[in-house]
C-alpha cells in the first residue's frame, strides 16, 4: 500500500483507520483509543506513526493488539529537512529545558508578592519583580521553542492541547508584559494605588495561567 491510499484510510465517514509503524499497516478501526481515526485527540488515522512513537509512553507492542493488514510501499526518501531537525531536538531538546525558567521564576515572583504583601516589606517586592520580569523574558525563547516543538513533532496539528497552550501562552505573554510595564513605568505599584491593585492582579493571575500550560504540556508526554 503506497502513503496515498494509506492517507485516505482516517478513519472517517466509514472509511476504516489505518496507521503504519516500520514499513507496516495496521488496522485500528474497532480501538476504542482511534474514535473516528483520531488517538489521543493529537494523533490522526492514515499516517506513519513511526517517528511519532519515541515520544509515546508506550511501544511497539501496542501493535500486537491490532491487526496487520499491508506494507508500506515507500518512494526514494528526499532529504527531509524536519527530520534534521528532529535530530537536533532528540539530541539538545530545547523546549524542555527552556520553559522550566519562566515557570520557575513566575511562581517565585508571585510567592515574594504574596510576603511582600504580608509584610509591606520593600526587599520583598523587589525580590519578586526582577524574577518576574526575567521570567517575561525568558517565556519569548520558551514559546518559540514549543512552537518549533510543535511544527517539527506534529505539523502544527491545532488539537484541543495545543489551541490550550497556544491560547494561553499568548495571554501569558501579554499579562506578563503588561506587569512588567506597569511596574517599570509608572509610579507607586508597591503602594495602594489603582495601578498597585492592577499590578497584583497581574502577577497572580498569571500564575493559574502558567500551571494550565504546563499542565496541557504534561498530557503531551502523559495522555490521560
Amino acid at each position: 500500500m503506497e502513503t496515498e491510499e494509506l492517507g485516505h484510510n482516517d478513519g472517517k465517514d466509514g472509511r476504516p483507520a489505518y496507521v503504519a509503524y516500520n514499513g507496516k499497516i495496521y488496522d485500528v478501526s474497532d480501538s476504542r483509543l482511534w474514535k473516528n481515526g483520531v488517538h489521543m485527540a493529537r494523533h490522526k488515522a492514515g499516517a506513519d506513526l513511526t517517528d511519532f512513537l519515541t515520544m509515546a509512553p508506550h511501544g511497539e507492542e501496542i501493535f500486537s493488539r491490532v491487526k496487520e493488514v499491508a506494507s508500506l510501499e515507500v518512494k526514494p526518501a528526499q532529504p527531509d529537512l524536519k527530520e534534521q531537525y528532529r535530530e537536533f531536538y532528540r539530541k539538545f531538546h530545547p523546549h524542555p529545558i527552556v520553559i522550566h525558567f519562566p515557570i520557575a521564576l513566575f511562581f517565585f515572583g508571585a510567592f515574594m508578592q504574596f510576603i511582600f504583601l504580608m509584610t509591606r516589606d520593600l526587599s520583598f517586592e523587589k525580590t519578586a519583580f526582577y524574577p518576574f520580569a526575567f521570567a517575561t523574558l525568558t517565556v519569548f525563547s520558551s514559546v518559540a521553542s514549543g512552537v518549533f516543538s510543535w511544527w517539527i513533532n506534529y505539523d502544527l496539528t491545532l488539537t484541543t492541547i495545543f489551541k490550550n497552550k497556544l491560547y494561553g501562552s499568548i495571554a501569558v505573554i501579554f499579562i506578563s508584559c503588561a506587569a512588567t510595564l506597569l511596574h517599570i513605568f509608572v509610579p507607586g505599584v508597591e503602594g495602594s494605588s489603582t495601578a498597585a491593585l492592577l499590578y497584583n492582579i497581574l502577577v497572580f493571575g498569571n500564575v493559574p495561567l502558567v500551571f494550565f500550560i504546563a499542565y496541557n504540556g504534561g498530557k503531551i508526554t502523559w495522555p490521560s
